[in-house]
């Protein structure tokens, strides 16, 4: 694409998880999805951050617990936010209950946008011809995390729902949301998926806690796709697991792949969250732009430079005229330009399940050159027709399962069902992903005095088979490690693991991708006595 790449390697979540409630500063590598445990130290690694996220098991006790240190509950999540000065103290107190789960900063994000001042209307028939019909709106809302929508901007203001209160600081999120829904005759502005609903939940400090309480109220507001024009270089565990919770919901998360190709090219959460589609940027030209992040998790591309957007008239000063319209750089606008694709694409096949609507928006990505998956522009750039035409992909079940806190309730209640519990075979076909489905984990249950024979055949891909018991709390190392088999290339994977207790016993299986060229792969699993 004639940008050069530069990537920085980058491990999701990479931050400890000890009881020791080590400082902020010192993180240690683990597992995607293992609960952090960062408590505020003399450092100055986030001398900046003014509250803290404590994360605890549900229950009156650690209600209790909570209100002695004025801590704030996140909404759908087990974790608070408390004072900084107060959250080592709270932690300690959790912990002594055996009642804490996880800690870390409240770290702020910021928005992905720069903005320019050509008027054009080249983006939204860079993804769908003009003439191409879309589904009625009203069946399918998009929740924009953000700025405050403005209300007084006619495009947006008959189907734009409120899901907080507040005011509008900043033009960014009316925007956004313009991309998606401005409707067709109020104004020259059109989004992708013209008065589709618009759930506005307006962002002040862009916090951890602040986006995880909008996602969480998006998924009760029933939401159908959420978009987060915003990113943040410091992964954090509290969004992470908001957004795995919506996941599990049904409900798909788009965000902005960030805009710091120049100045580094740090990889940019939520975008390269897993479960979460992540949008870099192109130019009419189709070419990805130079400001746009490269790196593994990028999924798509969408129009990111002279996006035409509306602009409240307030804050309509960069291009000369004051008439509430303007163009934008970044990937912000790319990314909401996708959460309307997304919304279609819902809307016209309400039966899909969330993976199969980030499927088809892969599959029928429109390629860029260099041919095929590449880190600039990911599967390619959005085309909503093709993937309209495409069968609907195979389920991926059980999802999100890419960690034991998802699977053992710490996140998301109540746990997923067995997979096996000693009765007659089961079986499953299912996919994994290095960067966004990076491992599937299952739970069974193996009868007394019984064992479980499990066999792992891949279908695409090469894939590593372990068993843990009930006991662990990542899916790694040796401690509660039971079985594991882990054969090169496609070779069919089995083992057989032995329960002498006299009761029934939980075990987890472990699938993980082994073929480190391979972004994804297939596979069936079999248990069995």
């Amino acid at each position: 694409m004639g940008i050069p790449l530069k990537l920085r390697a980058f491990s999701l979540l990479a931050l400890a998880a000890s009881l020791a409630l080590p400082a902020a500063g010192i993180a240690v590598a683990a597992p995607v999805g293992a609960p952090p445990m960062l408590l505020p130290a003399g450092d100055a690694t986030t001398a900046g951050v003014s509250d803290w996220i404590v994360g605890a098991h549900r229950g009156a006790d650690t209600a209790a617990i909570a209100a002695r240190f004025n801590a704030r509950e996140i909404p759908g999540l087990p974790a608070f936010t408390v004072a900084r000065a107060e959250a080592r103290q709270l932690a300690r107190s959790l912990a002594a209950a055996d009642l804490l789960t996880w800690a870390e900063p409240n770290i702020r994000a910021q928005r992905q946008s720069a903005f320019e001042a050509q008027l054009g209307r080249w983006a939204r028939v860079a993804v769908v011809p003009a003439d191409f019909a879309w589904p009625a709106p009203g069946s399918v809302a998009v929740a924009v995390l953000d700025d405050r929508v403005d209300s007084s901007v006619s495009d947006l203001d008959q189907q734009t729902t409120y899901l907080n209160s507040g005011t509008v600081e900043d033009a960014h999120g009316t925007m956004v949301a313009s991309t998606i829904s401005a409707v067709v005759g109020r104004g020259p502005i059109v989004g992708v998926f013209p008065g589709t609903p618009i759930l506005s939940f307006g962002l002040s400090s862009f916090s951890c806690a602040e986006i995880a309480r909008g996602i969480y109220l998006a998924v009760a507001a029933g939401a159908r796709v959420i978009n987060m024009s915003l990113g943040t270089e410091d992964d954090c565990f509290a969004m992470y697991a908001a957004i795995q919770f919506a996941y599990s919901k049904g409900v798909l998360s788009v965000a902005a792949a960030g805009n710091e190709f120049e100045k580094g090219n740090p990889t940019e959460y939520p975008a390269a969250f897993p479960h979460v589609i992540s949008v870099a940027a192109t130019d009419s030209r189709g070419m990805v732009s130079q400001f746009s992040n490269s790196n593994v998790a990028v999924d798509v591309v969408a129009p990111g430079v002279n996006v035409p957007v509306n602009v409240p008239l307030r804050f309509d000063k960069d291009d000369g005229r004051v008439d509430g319209v303007t163009t934008a750089d970044g990937t912000s606008f790319s990314s909401p330009i996708t959460a309307g694709a997304a919304a279609w694409i819902a809307a016209a096949r309400p039966n899909l399940e969330v993976g199969q609507i980030a499927d088809l928006l892969k599959k029928g990505a429109s390629d860029i050159q260099p041919k095929g998956y590449d880190n600039d522009t990911g599967f390619g750039l959005i085309n909503i027709p093709a993937s309209l035409a495409l069968a609907a992909p195979a389920i991926d079940p059980q999802e999100p399962n890419d960690s034991i806190s998802l699977v053992n309730g710490t996140i998301i209640k109540p746990r997923p069902t067995l997979l096996w519990s000693g009765a007659s075979a089961a079986s499953l076909f299912a996919k994994i992903d290095q960067i966004k489905d990076p491992l599937d984990i299952y739970r069974i249950q193996i009868p007394a005095r019984s064992r479980a024979r499990i066999s792992l055949e891949p279908k695409f891909g090469g894939v590593d088979l372990a068993v843990y018991t009930s006991s662990t709390k990542t899916a790694s190392g040796s401690r509660y490690r039971v079985a594991v088999s882990k054969r090169s290339g496609s070779a069919v994977e089995r083992v057989v693991v032995k329960s002498s207790a006299n009761s029934a016993r939980s075990y987890y299986v472990v699938v993980s991708d082994n073929d480190a060229k391979l972004l994804n792969a297939e596979y069936t699993l079999r248990v069995g006595r």
